[in-house]
């Protein structure tokens, strides 16, 4: 039998309790504090060790996680392998969260059968971990955070006046992983316009997660006003034109998609909308994913869409495209052609060549140019020194 514990709350409480609270808060605008915060939960509970585990939304896949006083290789095993494999994961996900749990005072797993489980034999037992307190300190419908201390053989189970302690500070937990989250998204939408108002000098749309508009530049504004085939309905982007809608609406989730996966390089593309008078409104979707620092979770990923109206005249100095990347005449043509159309095969027509010759073309520009894609290339063309402004 276990003997009775007795708390093991440094003296200087109210002290204690104070600054940890001033640490938990600072973590809103400096995720980096989380580290001393966990340090200090060990060192001023006599406790061992501690974790800190951003999981999926059923707490089955650790996603992210600080530690303290846990060896790298234990720490790799736990979060690839023993964290399901820990007798007292199936009950916790059962438990209300909010608060944290005493292993050998709230859970059915008693001691001696914990003493008797792979978990403990095979990772708990080489650490001296015998006891621990853990609980979900914050839930949404996407992530779970669960806190975790641990404590050696001698220094006995949590008591409930400890358990106490930690609870006390869970609310102030909750409060500062919200805090964080709001100002990382801000943070992460101010910084995604910067983003795209940088990447070109068109009209432009930012899209959020849920691919609802969030900021027009001006001159974007202007654009929905006056061009019909342009919709916002239901705070949606979307085009009157059913079959180009619907190409938009897989081009937006391609690209919102890229935002999680980070695949830029192949997402994006071009959308040409035909107008009631014959010329169009090219359309160039691309993901945006600002790199805002956050412990839980992350900032959405936001989708710029571009528009550029060929109409309006851009005149290039042909003269600095043979300076700045050795292009010929008919390489030249070409280039200032696709900034009419984005489709080769009109490109093709209007140059009097065949397809074959436009893509043969193509490809040399996009290596003289040192562009990817069209839309690089274009990009190029309208921000760079040989525009005409």
């Amino acid at each position: 039998m276990e003997s009775l514990n007795t708390t093991r709350i440094a003296p200087n409480f109210r002290q204690i309790h104070n600054r940890l609270i001033e640490n938990i808060y600072a973590t809103t605008t400096d995720p980096a504090i989380w580290n001393k915060v966990i340090r200090d939960l060990v060192m001023n509970t006599d406790s061992r060790s501690a974790r800190l585990l951003v999981m999926n939304a059923d707490a089955s896949q650790v996603t992210y996680s600080l530690k303290h006083n846990i060896d790298d290789h234990y720490h790799h095993q736990y979060v690839n392998h023993y964290v399901n494999a820990c007798p007292w994961r199936p009950e916790l996900r059962k438990k209300t969260p909010g608060r944290l749990y005493s292993t050998y005072l709230h859970f059915s797993c008693r001691q001696p059968d914990f003493l008797r489980s792979e978990f403990y034999n095979d990772w708990a037992r080489p650490q001296d971990i015998h006891h621990g307190i853990c609980g979900t300190i914050y839930q949404d419908s996407s992530q779970t955070v669960q806190l975790l201390i641990q404590r050696t053989k001698k220094q006995g189970y949590f008591t409930e006046t400890e358990t106490d302690f930690f609870n006390g500070l869970v609310p102030h937990l909750q409060h500062a992983l919200q805090l964080a989250s709001q100002l990382a998204n801000s943070k992460a939408q101010a910084e995604a316009i910067a983003i795209t108002a940088s990447r070109e000098t068109m009209p432009f749309i930012l899209l959020d997660f849920r691919l609802r508009p969030v900021y027009c530049n001006s001159d974007a504004e202007t654009l929905i006003k006056t061009e019909s085939m342009l919709v916002l309905k239901k705070e949606q982007l979307q085009l009157a034109d059913r079959e180009k809608n619907l190409h938009l609406q897989r081009l937006l989730r391609k690209c919102l998609d890229a935002t999680e996966s980070r695949t830029f390089h192949t997402a994006g593309g071009m959308l040409k909308i035909p107008r009631p008078d014959g010329s169009s409104l090219h359309l160039w979707v691309k993901p945006v994913h600002p790199d805002v620092p956050t412990l839980s979770g992350k900032p959405s990923g936001y989708v710029a869409v571009y528009l550029h109206d060929p109409r309006r005249e851009i005149s290039i100095d042909q003269k600095r495209l043979v300076e700045l990347y050795d292009l010929s005449k008919a390489e030249i043509r070409m280039a200032i052609e696709l900034l009419a159309t984005p489709n080769p095969a009109e490109v093709a027509r209007r140059c009097c060549l065949s397809l074959h010759t436009v893509r043969s073309h193509l490809k040399m520009i996009f290596l003289k140019t040192n562009t990817k894609n069209q839309a690089d290339l274009v990009k190029k063309l309208l921000t760079g020194p040989a525009r005409r402004r």
